[in-house]
Parts: C-alpha cells; sequence; structure tokens
C-alpha cells in the first residue's frame, strides 16, 4: 500500500472541491466567473444608501397616507383632521 501517493479518486474529489461554486445575477442567471470576480462585494456604503432609501420610501408613503385621510369626505375623519389641526396650532 504505498502512502505518500494521492490515488485517482482523491485527486478527482479534491480537484471537484476546489471548484468554487457558480455566481449569479439577481434575475437568477449563471454569471461567468470573470464578471463575478469584478463585481465589488456589499460594502457599508450600499447598507447606509438602502436604509436611507427605505426611511424616504416610507416617510413618503406615511405622508401620502396621511393626505388621503384628511382629504377624505367622511364627517368622523373630517372631526379626527380638524381636532389634530387644532392641536398643532396649539403648540
Amino acid at each position: 500500500m504505498r502512502t505518500g501517493v494521492p490515488s485517482a479518486t482523491f485527486r478527482i474529489m479534491r480537484s471537484a472541491s476546489e471548484i468554487q461554486s457558480p455566481a449569479f445575477d439577481p434575475f437568477g442567471e449563471p454569471v461567468a466567473d470573470g464578471v463575478a470576480r469584478a463585481c465589488p462585494a456589499s460594502t457599508t456604503g450600499d447598507r447606509t444608501a438602502r436604509r436611507v432609501g427605505g426611511a424616504v420610501f416610507w416617510t413618503l408613503a406615511l405622508a401620502i397616507l396621511a393626505g388621503r385621510v384628511y382629504a377624505y369626505d367622511l364627517p368622523a375623519v373630517q372631526s379626527v383632521a380638524a381636532h389634530a389641526a387644532q392641536v398643532l396650532a396649539l403648540r
């Protein structure tokens, strides 16, 4: 039995394990290895931009919702909006 020479099966298994898993684009399509290496990984700036964008989006969404509630024609909604306007005027 040889101890210093790896068998052919071991060499095949080792070379198969060294192959990297393929990279995919956002649509699920495989990307060439050179393209995947050229793209930078996610950074702190990306996370910060995503958080700021989310905050702006939700602020606008809530402002639009509040405007729609304020402009709605039901008397109950108008009385709540008038009360809110009085509270804001007192400050």
